[in-house]
């Protein structure tokens, strides 16, 4: 055990934005019941505001009428972080509560206008990681041998003003300004340099909440082939944020400075995202959504310089039936890479995000002319991840092994009111 002294420099404290209740890397694979339950899917098909004001700017103008949605998703995880150092092994489950995450939109497309707009409030990425001190479980096991208890929280909202532009019949294009408002806690801060004495025992320092603003832009374009077809791509810039920095002190009770105080921050971005998608609507009851998504970590700031991620591609496919006059049945899959290497998993442990395989359904009920309830159920499918604990002067340690294995299940509801 003497060799992993001073591991907990490596800490990842999920504070690149990598949320436990995540679907594609940092971020939901869908915003909202609708465009949730069909896996996601949708950057070509105009099926619900809060869907269009998040994949394709574009779509506003393909949505006729004044539309506002409210959402909220209940989000429960199960993670179980395993590790070994030589003979001895443990392993610990997070204790954090369920995640509840909302979503507001507003959109406005008067029949026969060529201009479209809407403004999102969207929940979009996050995280809740509760793991206790546990001295049978390597990892967890008290500083500065491992990492002691681990909490973290990340939160962020997306805030999309969008305006879309009818070229002519078969042509859309839109554009969005996007503000970003993130929240992040991180105990301990293993982000940041520890706290050693110069025999090598280090302590990390521990953070506070703080927020950051954030600004990006994204760009849509949707075209009609015919009646039944509709292809459609959009791209979101990456979000630039402002360091997020915290007042804490010195945690090393052998160092002449412990309890002084010292500062420490951090930049968090969010990644680019590219989608490109095709629509289909072979009858007027059945509606198909094919998506392709490619997400760029690797050269943000926050998740390939300090967690290791990488670039991944996500694929997504949603189904809706109008099974009577005001029932709408839904169904989807969202498959996508994992964004955490193996290598990389010892810096992982409060920001898993290693799914890769979402099943999703969900349902419509028209209740009122004005006023339509939808449903939403989704599970991601258990995955697991193991690397080796990382030495910060030497690299993989022989003899030592951690694993994460997570699976979620999530249920929502959206309230999509027509107005006159």
């Amino acid at each position: 055990m003497s060799r992993t002294k001073g591991f907990a420099l490596l800490l990842a404290a999920a504070l690149a934005g990598s949320p436990a209740w995540a679907g594609n890397g940092n971020a939901l694979h869908g915003i909202g019941a609708v465009n949730s339950s069909m896996g996601g899917a949708g950057v070509a098909l105009p099926n619900d505001a809060l869907g269009a004001l998040n994949l394709n700017p574009a779509l506003l103008s393909q949505i006729d009428g004044h539309k506002m949605e409210f959402a909220a998703e209940l989000v429960d995880d199960d993670i179980t972080v395993s590790s070994r150092v030589g003979p001895f092994a443990g392993s610990t489950e997070h204790t954090a509560d369920p995640s509840l995450i909302p979503a507001f939109g507003f959109t406005v497309h008067n029949p026969g206008s060529k201009i479209a707009y809407g403004v999102g409030f969207l929940g979009l990425a996050g995280f809740g990681a509760d793991f206790p001190q546990d001295s049978t479980n390597p990892i967890f096991a008290p500083q500065p041998v491992g990492f002691g208890r681990v909490n973290s929280s990340y939160a962020l909202m997306k805030v999309p003003t969008v305006v879309s532009y009818t070229v002519n019949d078969n042509l859309s294009i839109g554009g969005a300004l996007i503000v970003g408002r993130a929240s992040l806690t991180a105990n301990p801060a293993g982000f940041t340099n520890p706290d050693c004495t110069n025999k090598g025992v280090c302590f990390v320092p521990s953070v506070n909440s703080d927020s950051a603003w954030g600004y990006g832009a994204q760009i849509g374009v949707f075209y009609k082939i015919n009646p039944m077809f509709n292809i459609a791509a959009s791209y979101q810039s990456e979000m630039e944020f402002e360091d997020f920095e915290w007042n804490s002190a010195v945690a090393n009770p052998g160092l002449p400075t412990f309890g002084t105080a010292r500062k420490v921050k951090l930049q968090v971005n969010n990644p680019p995202n590219a989608v490109f998608g095709l629509g289909i609507t072979p009858t007027d009851r059945l509606k198909i959504a094919l998506d392709a998504k490619w997400m760029g970590f690797k050269n943000t700031a926050g998740f390939g310089d300090k967690l290791g991620w990488e670039d991944i591609m996500i694929y997504d496919i949603g189904v809706q039936l109008q099974a009577l006059p005001r029932l709408a049945l839904r169904a989807g899959y969202n498959h996508g890479e994992n964004a955490i290497p193996d290598s990389a998993t010892f810096l992982n442990i409060e920001s898993p995000a290693v799914f890769t395989d979402h099943v999703t359904a969900g349902l419509g009920l028209t209740v009122t002319d004005g006023l339509t309830l939808n449903l939403l159920y989704y599970r991601a499918l258990s995955t697991k991840i193991t690397g080796p604990f990382l030495s910060p002067v030497t690299g993989p340690v022989p003899g030592t092994q951690v694993s994460t294995e997570m699976k979620i299940q999530s249920v929502g509801a959206t309230f999509s009111f027509t107005l006159p």
